[in-house]
């Protein structure tokens, strides 16, 4: 609210929009992020829905207004805007649908017709132009030549199993509408976890290598815990506890898990274990158990990521990552925007859980 990672000053040409990280190193704000950007106003409504202050829900509408305003202006939501400009129009069906569920969430909590519409436009792109037939979801379009590319040297610019949180926007249509003709589609991509799943429980990050991104896991996790929150398939809930269950074999004496396995990386980051917390709050909640020291120990671990600093753009932020060289571990000096956010609501649902009713919490994962 209050370090600039978000714009909020009216007059600024992109009010309403926010950066990907504040470079405490270089002392400045990294490029504007329309995905994160829609993040912000899922966040945003999260709040609001809890403290009820007005300053949320103007915010929400400000980072959906200038959405609005990038896709009008570029055809499509563009992966990153900087000073420097855009060296390559670039349109990700991810960020889309990550936008699609800010612009629902805008609606829900300012029932303004123009967000529900946009967003239903947002998630029509995806359906005629990036979902497969076999429930797959094409990852990139390249506005210059109009067509879909495939990078096998990009991890984010192929096919992956990601793309199964683009369920989310698609059912929260389908709850706002009642529109039954999307319910095919999250099942066909719900199906699209056998080829991703391992026996013991870990999800690769393509279906064609070895390699499981934590982070990447997790946006498949989030969208298998809406599919089964609404359908209560019991075949969703048993492959979501068998991924959470692969996640506890792997965590450290500090707390982490990292984020790479079977990869040349290696780092351990802050918002891939802030997605795990709040997954594992979620199942505990479903199955009516209590907070365990499993999600103790990870929030412990989070914690010493966050930014307490007399700097006010940092202060409160979570650094990205550890990172992990020849000479060691080596904490990353960028605020990290989505892990900060995600982290947010990790903390807000540990703090809270005594109160959460699940079967409506669930619609604030974001």
């Amino acid at each position: 609210m209050n370090s600039g990672i978000f714009i909020s000053e009216p007059s600024d040409s992109d009010f309403g929009a926010v950066h990907s990280f504040y470079d405490e190193k270089n002392e400045k704000f990294a490029f504007l992020y329309p995905e994160i950007t829609g993040y912000y106003s899922s966040a945003m409504r999260f709040l609001y829905e809890h403290e009820q202050n007005q300053q949320f829900l103007k915010n929400s509408k400000a980072s959906c207004d200038w959405l609005i305003k990038i896709f009008k202006e570029y055809d499509g939501i563009i992966q990153g805007i900087s000073p420097d400009g855009i060296p390559n129009k670039f349109v990700y069906s991810f960020d889309t649908g990550i936008c699609a569920k800010g612009m629902f969430d805008c609606f829900s909590i300012t029932k303004d017709q123009k967000y529900l519409d946009f967003g239903i436009k947002l998630n029509q792109w995806i359906i005629d132009e990036a979902l497969e037939p076999n429930g797959k979801i094409k990852s990139v379009k390249n506005l210059s030549t109009q067509k879909f590319e495939d990078d096998e040297s990009v991890w984010y610019k192929r096919s992956g199993c990601l793309h199964i949180k683009l369920i989310i926007p698609l059912l929260q249509q389908f709850q706002l509408t009642g529109d039954s003709s999307l319910l095919n589609h999250v099942t066909n991509i719900g199906e699209t976890l056998s080829e991703y799943q391992n026996s013991d429980g870990s999800i690769l990050l393509h279906s064609d290598s070895n390699v499981i991104n934590l982070h990447t896991m997790s946006y498949a996790l989030e969208g298998l815990i809406w599919l089964y929150m609404e359908t209560k398939d019991q075949k969703y809930l048993d492959s979501f506890k068998k991924a959470l269950l692969w996640c506890d074999t792997q965590i450290q004496n500090d707390g982490s898990i990292d984020l790479w396995h079977n990869s040349k990386y290696h780092s351990k980051s802050s918002y891939p274990i802030s997605q795990i917390v709040r997954l594992k709050l979620l199942l505990a909640k479903i199955e009516n158990q209590q907070l365990d020291e499993i999600i103790q120990k990870l929030k412990s671990f989070l914690l010493s990521l966050q930014s307490n600093s007399d700097i006010q753009q940092s202060n409160g932020g979570f650094y990205e990552e550890f990172s992990k060289s020849i000479l060691g571990w080596k904490k990353t000096l960028k605020l990290n925007s989505w892990g900060t956010m995600f982290s947010l609501q990790a903390l807000y649902w540990i703090d809270n859980f005594s109160e959460i009713n699940v079967e409506n919490e669930y619609k604030f994962l974001y």
